[in-house]
């Protein structure tokens, strides 16, 4: 199924609706991941951001989150990585609901598949950190969530936690850039050793 014409979620599809009504020249559906599928590196975040993902139709581009992801990856040299998120819409007042995040599990496992490369998986955020788990039938319950966590997934791959780069997170601290570009360059030095 080609996902923008998912309509699995009903009330996010209605949502979509009134929300092109708002903004009749944004994508205003499900966002493809983008990015190389050969790529050694995979970037996971929470869901498409109103101005963000939801406007352009490709993740991490258009808003703060997208800036802070675009200037580390161009100063990294990391043009390649593959990119997606646990949510592939844009959610009603910005909150995927679970239902939301257990339908978009198979799209992540359908992208998952193809990344006969993938040596690091970075996810942003909590929602991101244990989807990848249970992609990977790991217990959420012995691997807990923080930033700079690094867990095996199978015996190429490895998880790679961070806070989420959101305007909020920034603005309350939780997160910087120079935290930020410590998991990139780990991620980079992970997948280039293995």
């Amino acid at each position: 199924m080609h996902i923008i014409k998912c309509k699995v979620c009903k009330e996010t599809a209605s949502h979509h609706k009134q929300l092109i009504k708002r903004y009749p020249d944004y994508h205003c559906k499900p966002v493809n991941s983008s990015g190389d599928i050969q790529s050694k590196i995979a970037l996971i975040g929470l869901a498409p951001g109103l101005h963000g993902a939801n406007k352009t139709g490709v993740p991490f581009t258009s808003d703060f989150s997208g800036e802070v992801i675009r200037k580390i990856l161009d100063k990294l040299c990391l043009q390649d990585i593959f990119i997606t998120n646990a949510v592939r819409c844009y959610p009603k007042n910005n909150k995927p609901s679970s239902i939301m995040i257990n339908n978009c599990q198979i799209h992540t496992k359908r992208e998952f598949k193809s990344l006969s490369n993938l040596k690091v998986v970075i996810s942003l955020g909590t929602t991101a950190y244990y989807q990848i788990l249970k992609l990977y039938n790991i217990s959420r319950k012995n691997h807990k969530f923080y930033h700079g966590k690094i867990t095996n997934l199978d015996n190429t791959t490895s998880l790679i936690a961070s806070y989420h780069c959101s305007k909020l997170n920034f603005n309350t601290h939780r997160i910087n850039l120079v935290m930020l570009e410590k998991i990139f360059y780990k991620a980079k030095e992970v997948a280039c050793c293995e």
